[in-house]
């Protein structure tokens, strides 16, 4: 598998791993108040940085990819890879698509279910874990601060999750900043998230138009 395409099924896998069908009223009343960030509106877009690296059984360095990403929790997803290779991929409710550097689309995956991808991103990035807790174990660090907090996601066992992930470390302050993903073959994703800012919509024209379907 080249790197590309690992970093294409990193991405899926962080999705798949967080976007099963959950109850959006789940009681996760025993979590700290502090123990979150401040959420994003259904009227907001988050912009921001990412590093995503893979360590894979075998390999001394991780494989390493470097982008930037948009995300809207009414629109949907886009995660720009600049390096090492240049692509884009677009979550939203119609599927997830990649754009080439040469401007040919490619479909990963389509259908209806997929409209979940962005709420339950949304979720983890958001810090909104009461859309999480049907399916995970949530448990967060007894030190966590506003400024400096974690939470440990355990597949619950009658889900089917735990096949494919061992658990889910996000941490944070302001913003979501790092995201692990534990496998259980040793393999782990670590996802580090910066420059993140709050904006009002609308989205700018391009980008709009990238999660709409029309990228011209």
């Amino acid at each position: 598998m080249t790197h590309r395409w690992s970093k294409a099924w990193a991405l899926i896998l962080f999705c798949a791993a967080v976007l099963p069908a959950f109850p959006v009223n789940a009681d996760t009343t025993g979590l700290t108040s502090t123990a979150m960030p401040t959420p994003i509106s259904d009227q907001q877009y988050l912009t921001g940085s990412f590093a995503l690296d893979r360590h894979l059984d075998g390999f001394e360095a991780p494989l390493t990819s470097t982008g930037e990403f948009t995300l809207s929790p009414s629109k949907g997803l886009i995660w720009q890879n600049l390096k090492p290779f240049p692509d884009t991929t677009v979550m939203n409710d119609q599927g997830i698509t990649r754009k080439h550097d040469d401007r040919t689309f490619e479909t990963i995956a389509s259908g209806a279910r997929f409209h979940q991808f962005i709420a339950l991103i949304s979720a983890v990035l958001g810090g909104n874990w009461d859309p999480l807790s049907d399916q995970f174990t949530i448990t967060p660090a007894k030190t966590a601060t506003a400024s400096n907090w974690q939470v440990t996601l355990a597949p619950k066992n009658n889900n089917g999750l735990s096949e494919q992930i061992s658990q889910i470390i996000i941490k944070g302050g302001e913003f979501v900043t790092h995201v692990t993903l534990h496998k259980p073959s040793g393999d782990r994703d670590e996802i580090t998230l910066s420059n993140q800012k709050r904006h009002d919509l609308p989205l700018p024209d391009d980008l709009a138009n990238l999660l709409s379907g029309n990228p011209d």
